[in-house]
This record gives structure tokens, sequence and C-alpha cells, in this order.
């Protein structure tokens, strides 16, 4: 069986996400893709070599010829098209963060239970081989007993001129959901129960955005953490990190975002400094490669509806805890 896909937005984040990774990996095909401008549908499909264009996105939820859906739209309209394809009997492959904010990614979750389909969130650091690599330092005890984590996405402020949707509180703007959900699902990962945001504290150069976020966590066991996202930041380029620190030693991990471009992993202790290589693959290749295998052999996979809402209500409480709102719902926008 082959997953024919349809792209429902011609987003940027598509063409690596999903329409290069398609050409290595066997079993899927991009067969449309749909925009709100036809222009813009026809462009991408001419540069991606996508074969056919949907005249709209609800022609692309109810069209006969596709299995799935991914969903590139900005965050804000997740929920009503995630929703529509799940009603429609489509697999979906979500972009995160899942939605505009926790309540509606339970609506997507709530919807997803029993429809008998694939609703994947598009968190593809946790598919490239690193994990496991992170899982089995962690295990093994070497560490000893962690005792705090800390967690960093930033990227220049350079990258993200003021017009970018990431500065639209209506679309889902702000750096702790755009690039501080990456850090959000890595803690999260790290321990079996839920963190307790402690503090936050946010720079909002447009009122209400978030620049920058620092959040404070803790854990039931007595751990301690941080998240630090910023999309104004003086570095060049964007840089990400993880840094796991125990009794006996410190785990150190470099672009767990997307290890493929540039990925360190290394342990310190007393007796010196250990670096293990990083095994090689891209995130998105395997990403796809899990989404295919859960749709067509039903495979388990991590990243799913209700992981989403639990990532979402740590994000809530970083914007409640950091005194702004938390990112509104579509239909609240809509009634604004």
């Amino acid at each position: 069986m082959t997953v024919r896909i349809g792209l429902l937005a011609a987003s940027r984040i598509a063409q690596t996400a999903l329409v290069e990774p398609a050409r290595v990996v066997s079993g899927v095909e991009i067969a449309a893709v749909a925009s709100r401008s036809k222009d813009r549908a026809v462009d991408a499909a001419e540069r991606w070599a996508v074969p056919r264009v949907v005249d709209s996105y609800e022609a692309m939820i109810i069209d006969e010829d596709l299995d799935a859906i991914y969903i590139g739209t900005p965050a804000a309209l997740h929920r009503e098209w995630a929703i529509a394809a799940i009603e429609a009997g489509k697999h979906v492959l979500c972009e995160k963060p899942f939605a505009s904010n926790a309540h509606d990614a339970f609506r997507i979750a709530d919807t997803a239970a029993g429809a008998g389909v694939i609703v994947m969130e598009a968190y593809h650091w946790r598919y490239h081989p690193l994990v496991a690599q992170m899982r089995s330092i962690l295990d093994s005890g070497m560490l000893g007993t962690v005792h705090s984590v800390d967690a960093l996405f930033e990227v220049e402020t350079a990258a993200i001129p003021r017009s970018d949707i990431r500065w639209d509180l209506s679309l889902g703007g702000g750096a702790m959901m755009d690039i501080g959900c990456y850090p959000a699902s890595w803690l999260r990962w790290l321990f079996d129960d839920e963190p307790q945001v402690d503090s936050a504290e946010a720079v909002c150069p447009v009122p209400g955005i978030d620049g920058s976020m620092r959040v404070d966590l803790s854990w039931p066991t007595g751990v301690s953490g941080s998240i630090f996202a910023s999309m104004i930041s003086e570095t060049t380029g964007h840089a990400s990190s993880l840094t796991v620190e125990g009794s006996n030693g410190t785990m150190v991990v470099g672009n767990p975002v997307a290890p493929q471009w540039g990925g360190a992993l290394e342990v310190r202790s007393e007796s010196g400094t250990t670096d293990y290589p990083v095994l090689a693959g891209s995130t998105y290749e395997s990403q796809l490669v899990a989404f295919r295998d859960a749709v067509v052999f039903g495979a388990e996979f991590p990243t799913t509806a209700s992981d989403g809402v639990q990532t979402m209500r740590l994000v809530d409480e970083c914007y409640r805890a950091a005194g702004l709102t938390v990112r509104p719902s579509h239909d609240d926008v809509r009634e604004i």
C-alpha cells in the first residue's frame, strides 16, 4: 500500500518536513496540494513536483484519492482542519504545536479517539536514533540521581521579521508556541511525571507576543528545570540544547531539534568527558517512516493526540505564569 498524502497549505515547513523525505521514503506519495491561494498552490506543485492541485481545503478533506492529510497551516487553524480530516476518515500528520491551546488540542484528541485513523503530531525530533541514545544513557544510571534539567532553543532576531505569522496572536504566535514547544516536549519526555510551572517571564516586543520566555519548572521527585525560548536572540542562526545534571555526571545534547544538522552528545563527569557519535539519520525521514508504518501496519508511535494535549497544557501554563493570555482559539478570534 502507498499512503497518498495531501498537503493542506503550501507552507514553508512542508518542503523540509514532508516533500523532501517523501522522495526517499518508500510507500508514501505526496499526491496533492491545496492553499488559500490557487497561485501559491500551483507554484508549490511545480516546485515540488506534486502531481495535482486541489482547489480548496474543503475539497482536499473529502478527496477520495487521498489517504492522509498533512496540516501545515498556522497553529490557530490546526483544530478546525484536523477535526474535519478525522471526521472524513483521513489519517492526519499535524504540525507542531498541536493547536492554539490545550482545549483545542483536547477537541482534536477527543475526535480522534475511536475514529480508526492515525493522528500524529509532527515532533520530528522524537523519531531520531538520538532519542534512543539519550534514553540508554539515562537508564544506565551513569548520571546518578538526576537533580536538574535545562532546555534551550533560540533563533536570531533577524530570522523572523515582524511581518511573520509568528508575531500574530490570532494565529498562535509567540516564542513559546513556535520554538519553546520543543523544549517543553523534551522535558516531558525525560520523566514519567508531568512538570509543574513555578514561574515564567516573557519579553514582549509586540503586545501579547513573547519574543522570548524563560520558565522555571519542578517535578514531584524534586527535580528542577528550566526552559528558555527566544526568537529575538543575538545568536547567529539558531541554537538548541538539552542538559541533564545528575549526582555522578551531566549529559549535554547539542541540537536535539534536528541532530542531522550538527547534533552532539556527551557525558561529563569527574573522570572526564565522553563523546558519543550521534547516529545518522534525518528526523523528518524517520518521522515519515513512523507515520507510514502506523497507517499501513498499525505500528505504535509516541507523538499521539493525547500526548499533544499534555504538551499544550504545559505551554498554556507557561503563558499563564508569565502573565500572558493563553493563545486564543480560532473561534474566539472570529468573535472579537
